[in-house]
């Protein structure tokens, strides 16, 4: 081997070392998993420094200093992580609603007084926040009875039994 400095090609090493097996994490795990990568790198390093005649006796990684370039990737990963956990979130609620409004509707349509009780639960709320306007929509059963016919008679339907 044509190698005089063995002090400088093991730190050479273990800077290269370090860069690719930090290259392959993210963030989390570069935090999380310190321990793991210093026993991987200590396995490489060995590995490479055994035909000098240089033992690694153990590697700590202490501080990791990431160019801006890096930190601004690994923070758009985790950002990317972060919104996509948001949108399951989301759905998942959204999933849960909707399961309760049918379970509602299933309710309501097993009687029709239930559903003239929430038209007027939603008519109470809507006059209490001082709106001008309140719309409330009417069965068409209940306006037939006023409506007249075109010649100025009001027409009434009568169910004959």
């Amino acid at each position: 081997c044509n190698n005089d400095d063995y002090n400088r090609s093991t730190r050479l090493l273990a800077a290269t070392t370090l860069r690719n097996v930090l290259g392959t994490k993210n963030l989390s795990e570069i935090l999380s998993e310190r321990e793991t990568i210093g026993d991987s790198m200590h396995r490489a390093l060995e590995a490479a420094t055994d035909p000098w005649g240089v033992h690694v006796d153990r590697v700590e990684i202490k501080d990791v200093r990431l160019p801006q370039q890096m930190q601004r990737s690994m923070a758009a990963e985790a950002e990317a992580t972060r919104d996509a956990r948001a949108k399951v979130i989301a759905a998942e609620g959204e999933q849960k609603s909707s399961k309760a409004l049918k379970e509602a509707a299933d309710i309501i349509a097993q009687s029709p007084a239930a559903l003239q009780l929430r038209y007027l639960q939603t008519l109470n709320s809507i006059s209490a926040e001082k709106n001008s306007t309140i719309i409330f929509p009417l069965p068409m059963e209940i306006l037939g009875a006023f409506m007249d016919n075109g010649d100025g008679v009001r027409q009434r339907n009568i169910h004959e039994d």
